[in-house]
């Protein structure tokens, strides 16, 4: 029976992934699970495994990820990127959740991955679990929108001047959790996938012509 090390080892080079320079040595399996238990997020094994065997790298070609029907995101994720743990803090998830994304996302999540416009792969670290896809443009929106949350934030005394916008929206998300429709929770997140390998199996793969 095929372990989620070997199916997802297949599917990576399936969609011809590359690891990254710079080239340093890889953490191992125990360092990376302290990491994240030091930063108060239990990673998944598979993703664990990811980046003790693996590290952060692209890929050659296009590498599209199906989203759910009627996504404001459109149909497809192309995934640019994905990120490891330990090395460049600009791949490192921990790095990025807990300073470049730090209170923007949902706290039991990490950033595994992105697209060339900057929308996220985001993986749960919780009751969470699986992978997400984030819309860093919030295309969920409808006119007006915006405007009318951050009005409501103002009545619950919130300092909006505090916070970009992505903050705000993940603020007003977590403080009116009853409207909102998404069934993730969140009106930006998107599941794509069950687990980290899980979402390895469902990459389609798109080599360059020629």
């Amino acid at each position: 029976m095929a372990t989620f090390s070997s199916t997802l080892d297949a599917d990576l080079a399936r969609c011809a992934f590359r690891r990254l320079p710079p080239l340093d040595p890889l953490p191992s399996a125990p360092a990376v699970e302290a990491a994240g238990r030091a930063a108060g997020l239990p990673l998944p094994a598979d993703f664990v495994d990811f980046c003790a065997r693996h590290g952060a790298g692209a890929f050659d070609g296009t590498v599209m990820l199906a989203l759910p029907a009627g996504c404001a995101l459109g149909p497809e994720f192309c995934v640019d990127m994905l990120y490891g743990v330990g090395g460049d803090p600009d791949r490192d998830a921990l790095a990025l959740a807990a300073d470049t994304y730090a209170d923007r996302l949902p706290a039991d999540m990490v950033p595994v991955g992105t697209d060339p416009g900057g929308n996220l792969l985001l993986l749960g670290c919780g009751p969470r679990a699986g992978v997400f896809a984030w819309d860093h443009e919030h295309r969920e929106l409808r006119p007006g929108e915006f405007d009318r949350r951050i009005d409501e934030l103002k009545r619950i005394g919130i300092d909006v001047g505090l916070y970009d916008i992505d903050q705000l929206l993940w603020l007003w998300d977590e403080r009116f959790p009853e409207r909102v429709s998404n069934p993730t929770g969140y009106g930006n997140l998107y599941r794509v996938a069950d687990s980290f390998a899980r979402m390895g199996t469902a990459f389609v793969h798109r080599p360059e012509p020629g």
